[in-house]
This record gives C-alpha cells, sequence and structure tokens, in this order.
C-alpha cells in the first residue's frame, strides 16, 4: 500500500511541476518555445503565471496539498485547528505564494479575523486538500467525503467545489484500493462517483467524461465539451478524462495533462496534478520516469509525508 500512497502525493507533485510551465498559453506559443508538448521538468515559459519558479519546482496549488497532507501524517486525525494554524501561517509569508487564486487568501485571511466566508468561488483550488483526506479515509468513502468537506469548507463554501471535494476524495480511496479494473470497469467508477454529489451540474459533467470514454474522444474534444479553466467541474472532470484515457500509463497521463491547453491555454498545473494524483494512485510509484523523479525539488519530501501519511491511515 505504501507504494500506492507515494504515488499519489507524487503524481500530484509532478504534474503541478510539469502542468505549470505552460499554463494559460495558447498551443502555438508552447510549440513556438518547445519545439513540442513540454514532457520534461523544465523552466517555465516566459510568459507562463509561474515564470518565477525553476524547474522542478512547483506552485502553491500543490503546496495545499502538502500541508494538509503533513498535518495529518503529523497528527494521525484530521485536526481542524493545526489546518487553520498551518494555513495562517502560511499566508502570513508572502514569500510563499506564487499565483495561487486570490480568493485562497483572501478566504484564509478571513478565516484569521473571524469574517464569514462567502460561497463566490468555485475554483479547482478550493478542492485539492481532498486528495490528502481521500487517502488517509482510502477504505471508508463516507468519512473521506465528510473530513474533505470539513476543510474545504474553510476557505471555499461553494457547493460545487464541495462536489468536486466529494468526487476527488472517494476516487483516491477507490483507486488506492484497486476495486476497479480500468478501462473495463470506467462506467461503475464514474456511477459510484456519481452517488456523492449533489449538484446536478456535477453529475452532467461526468456523464460527459464516461460519454466522452466510451467514444474514444481526442483529447482536443475533451477540451472543447468539458473545458480547461480552474472552474472546479472543467479542472476536475478535464483530469478524470485523461487519467481515465490511459489509466496504466502514468506517463502519458502526465504529459497529456500538462500538454491540455487546446488554442487558447488552461488551468494545465491543476489539472496535471489531479491527473497525477489519480493515476499515481492507481499505479502506485514505480513508472514514473527517473527524470521527472531526479528533477523533482521536494521528491524526497514528498516521499516522507506520504510514507507517514500511510502508516496513520484508517486501514
Amino acid at each position: 500500500m505504501e507504494e500506492k500512497f507515494i504515488g499519489t502525493l507524487l503524481g500530484a507533485g509532478i504534474g503541478d511541476s510539469l502542468g505549470m510551465t505552460v499554463e494559460e498559453l495558447p498551443v502555438d506559443e508552447v510549440i513556438l518555445h518547445y519545439g513540442d508538448k513540454v514532457k520534461d521538468l523544465v523552466d517555465p515559459h516566459p510568459s507562463s503565471p509561474s515564470n518565477f519558479l525553476k524547474a522542478g519546482e512547483n506552485t502553491s496549488e500543490f503546496d495545499i496539498v502538502m500541508l494538509v497532507a503533513k498535518s495529518i501524517a503529523e497528527k494521525g486525525r484530521i485536526d481542524i485547528q493545526d489546518i487553520i494554524y498551518r494555513y495562517v501561517e502560511w499566508e502570513e509569508k508572502e514569500e510563499l505564494h506564487n499565483y495561487i487564486d486570490p480568493y485562497f487568501l483572501i478566504a484564509i485571511h478571513n478565516l484569521k479575523n473571524g469574517i464569514e466566508i462567502d460561497r463566490s468561488s468555485s475554483s479547482i483550488e478550493g478542492a485539492l486538500p481532498a486528495i490528502p483526506v481521500g487517502m488517509f479515509h482510502y477504505k471508508n468513502p463516507i468519512l473521506a467525503v465528510e473530513g474533505s468537506k470539513a476543510i474545504v469548507m474553510l476557505t471555499h463554501r461553494n457547493e460545487i467545489v464541495l462536489d468536486a471535494a466529494s468526487v476527488i476524495a472517494v476516487a483516491i480511496g477507490e483507486l488506492i484500493q484497486g476495486r476497479f479494473y480500468l478501462p473495463e470497469e470506467t462506467e461503475y467508477f464514474i456511477k459510484l462517483l456519481k452517488t456523492f454529489v449533489k449538484k446536478e451540474e456535477t453529475k452532467s459533467y461526468l456523464r460527459k467524461v464516461l460519454n466522452l470514454i466510451k467514444e474514444d474522444a481526442s483529447y482536443e474534444k475533451a477540451i472543447n465539451e468539458l473545458g480547461n479553466g480552474n472552474f472546479a467541474l472543467e479542472a476536475l472532470s478535464q483530469a478524470l478524462f485523461i487519467f481515465l484515457k490511459t489509466p496504466e500509463n502514468v506517463e502519458e497521463a502526465i504529459i497529456n495533462a500538462a500538454n491540455c491547453y487546446g488554442y487558447y491555454g488552461g488551468d494545465t498545473d491543476s489539472i496535471a496534478l489531479l491527473t497525477g494524483a489519480f493515476v499515481g494512485a492507481y499505479n502506485g510509484n514505480e513508472d514514473f520516469p527517473e527524470r521527472w523523479i531526479n528533477n523533482l525539488k521536494r521528491y524526497n519530501e514528498i516521499v516522507e509525508v506520504a510514507k507517514k501519511l500511510e502508516k496513520v491511515a484508517i486501514h
């Protein structure tokens, strides 16, 4: 089981690092600069929002995942007060912020000052804490959903984001357990995920993912039909589609996720982060290319946290 935990966090870290190089860039800009799809952990494109980072570094989206993962691993439980403390400490260190959704920072600021969190933001960043919660409660999807919502609601009260978090948490747990043989059982997998969401809009996106997989749609068609922005349902459904298209191929899944910019650009780091978490949870950590492992700056930290999280997970 340890390899699945490492794979989940490692996939998220590598996906984020690869995807941030070309975030919000159209395909012609990517090809002009890199000559092809990005396949290695390289310095971000000069026009990427993460252009100040270096090859193999991570964005604030992954920082959020690791912050929650560390809290659970060190406390051995979901400690909301500890997570609040870590959020506030992170928010106060402005040098740690790199192109995070401004709403996330505002929400933490409001949390610190006792100001009510509103329901306006529907960005995928708010749902990312569900990844380590899904790992912790990997055998109990109901607790995974409850735990994810408890953490997500610290910063996001939007029902779409809560639905997205529920899907992420349940998917991670099911994939770690290996309960579905993919791609043959994709339909059953999607049906299970639908039982844990409340909004009809979320169910509609999941149906779209299933239909696109059934027709073996191209990545371009998936971008056109699902979208690839930071709206929670776009990023989540795009990541699910890319993962479910090649669930047993770690490298292909993450590369296609990082390059899902289309003609107008997209939230490639969040989508690749999620895709990496899914494919890593399903396959474990053995199939990640050495060139990625050797160049990921936080590799040792990620492995250490993943191992600690596996030890305290509810088996």
